[in-house]
């Protein structure tokens, strides 16, 4: 179906951040054997700053120059990836950032990326919590800011990810493949995952999106459908919400003590990808790729995915969508100061 222009946007498009199509391959891992795994690497998605915020960050800061923007705001964690591609790609364009940052477990991780974000010339406001975020957010606003939503989440980054299985699907072609029994990935905003749904339900790359949540939210589900069919409608490519809710999975089982904590089975996950050279980081690709492990290690286990006991036993192929940079941080810290201002060093939470 073509694609109608968005009621909401003057023509988008012109602006290029990254290298695409990014990476598609299919691993061979030792003790995985009953079913298919493949990588669609959106880590390698640029040579600035990659993962999965690049494609939506095309859009929202070509909206942010048509609107003559100033500033770039928007809200995160205080390790937040989504705050530090913003960072990066919009001082490129010459777009400050400022950002409403909320408190997170510490990690080497999670420092590494607040201080490669102050590096880059990020300024932030911390704040006690999420409610009291949105209320900072409303102090902090100024007239010529350009909003970006938590993850670059809502119309723009859904619709960078539904084009992005118009990619898939013609690498899937050029591998000789139909499609994917399911497609996993990471989910916070749920505007990744609600771009693939999008995408997978008018190509046909997958039969599922599978969305490993990585933080106790029980409106996940039902923020991603939405995401999903606003997107598909606002560009004229209306499809059933019965089929959206068929095609969309939710696992909860790695959320472990909620956001910024590791999990035993993302620990793994991240020894093992290492060793065939991709990096994950426990927030959210070390448990998307333990979920993907295990429905490919355990056919039982992905039962509540797939309501056709007939296929069961039939050898199926998962796709694990990686969403983390494939840049690394320590490239970031360059001539960094090895400390954070305390504010902010403060909303890292270090565990007793």
């Amino acid at each position: 179906m073509t694609e109608k222009p968005a009621a909401i946007a003057p023509m988008l498009g012109s602006l290029r951040l990254g290298q695409f199509p990014t990476p598609l391959r299919r691993l061979q891992l030792a003790g995985v054997d009953s079913h298919d795994i493949w990588v669609k690497d959106d880590g390698c998605s640029a040579t600035l700053y990659g993962g999965n915020k690049v494609r939506k960050l095309e859009r929202l800061l070509d909206r942010a120059r048509h609107r003559g923007a100033a500033r770039l705001l928007t809200l995160g964690a205080a390790g937040s990836h989504h705050v530090l591609a913003t960072c990066l790609h919009g001082r490129e364009l010459g777009l400050p950032t400022h950002a409403v940052l909320t408190p997170q477990p510490w990690s080497s991780h999670a420092e590494q990326t607040l201080r490669a974000g102050v590096n880059a010339g990020l300024t932030a406001a911390p704040a006690r919590s999420y409610l009291d975020a949105l209320v900072q957010l409303s102090r902090e606003k100024r007239t010529t800011d350009f909003m970006i939503a938590p993850g670059g989440s809502g119309i723009d980054g859904t619709w960078a990810y539904r084009l992005a299985v118009d990619e898939l699907k013609a690498q899937l072609q050029a591998h000789g493949l139909e499609r994917f029994h399911a497609i996993v990935v990471a989910a916070g905003s749920g505007s990744t995952a609600a771009g693939l749904l999008a995408g997978i339900l008018r190509t046909g790359a997958a039969e599922r999106v599978i969305a490993v949540q990585v933080a106790p939210n029980p409106a996940l589900r039902t923020l991603i459908l939405g995401q999903a069919l606003c997107a598909l409608w606002q560009f004229g490519q209306r499809t059933s919400p019965w089929a959206a809710l068929r095609a969309l999975g939710v696992e909860r089982r790695f959320v472990g003590a909620g956001y910024g904590h590791s999990v035993p089975a993302g620990d793994e996950a991240v020894a093992l990808a290492r060793s065939f050279g991709l990096e994950l980081e426990p927030t959210y690709t070390a448990k998307a790729f333990a979920a993907t492990l295990s429905f490919a290690r355990d056919g039982v286990r992905a039962r509540h995915h797939d309501r056709s006991k007939l296929r069961l036993h039939q050898r199926q192929t998962y796709l694990y969508w990686h969403t983390l940079s494939s840049v690394p941080l320590a490239a970031l810290l360059e001539g960094a100061p090895q400390t954070l201002p305390g504010e902010l060093a403060q909303l890292l939470r270090k565990p007793y």
